[in-house]
């Protein structure tokens, strides 16, 4: 696979304090969202600081080829993790937020991180690469409920974030403690050793609110049989 990238980040790479613009403004403004898509926002609260870190900490830097990386953050509700993520990246790393809820896609952009912010539906990923510029993401950070979808959607999403990686790139997923057991959250872990050939799940952050986890996977398409810890643990 190749990666052509086009397009620069934007020009105001970050803002002098992406951690703290208007935190009461976006916590209400998630808020709203969840009440309004309970299904598709999974949660009252967004990402702390701790589940934030953690999933910006496994983008790679440079990207492949010494080239700066390509991270798609899909789920991106109002930035709690976007703040993360670029604070973690390198200028003129290509950022791109997808999130579909129109009021908190808004919200994002008014914070000005310095990402290019979409306001989509995460299946249409190869659309919205093709659109950036780019052929394929080195990470894709999702913090999307993944327990709250059903089978059909949670393969085909899975399958379309897989074919959309770089062969040594890297997908990381949020997951919630309340979640962890339930047919839906074992149905996503066999999905993620299904089409990737690494699936490391980190250790729960009990302090966080809700309780999560995340996933760490490598080898997309490759699939077999994955290294795994017990996320409860």
């Amino acid at each position: 696979m190749v990666c052509t990238v086009i397009m620069a980040s934007h020009p105001a790479w970050r803002s002098r304090d992406p951690g703290k613009r208007t935190p009461g403004k976006g916590h209400g403004a998630f808020f709203a969202a969840a009440l309004r898509s309970p299904r598709e926002v999974g949660t009252l609260l967004p990402s702390g600081p701790e589940l934030a870190r953690r999933l910006a900490a496994v983008i790679p830097r440079p990207g492949h080829s010494g080239r700066p990386p390509v991270v798609v953050e899909v789920g991106a509700g109002a930035g709690a993790v976007t703040a993360a993520i670029v604070q973690h990246v390198d200028e003129g790393a290509v950022v791109i937020a997808v999130e579909k809820d129109p009021e908190l896609a808004e919200q994002l952009r008014a914070r000005r991180l310095g990402v290019h912010v979409v306001t989509a539906d995460a299946i249409k990923l190869p659309t919205i690469l093709a659109d950036h510029g780019v052929d394929f993401a080195d990470a894709i950070v999702s913090v999307l409920p993944w327990a709250l979808f059903g089978a059909q959607l949670q393969r085909q999403m899975l399958a379309t974030f897989a074919d959309a990686l770089q062969p040594d790139g890297v997908f990381t997923a949020a997951a919630y403690s309340l979640g962890y057991w339930t047919p839906a959250a074992r149905r996503f872990r066999r999905e993620l050793e299904r089409l990737f050939g690494e699936v490391l799940p980190t250790r729960t952050m009990w302090r966080h609110l809700p309780p999560a986890m995340t996933y760490v996977c490598r080898r997309p398409g490759q699939g077999g049989d994955a290294l795994t810890v017990d996320p409860s643990r």
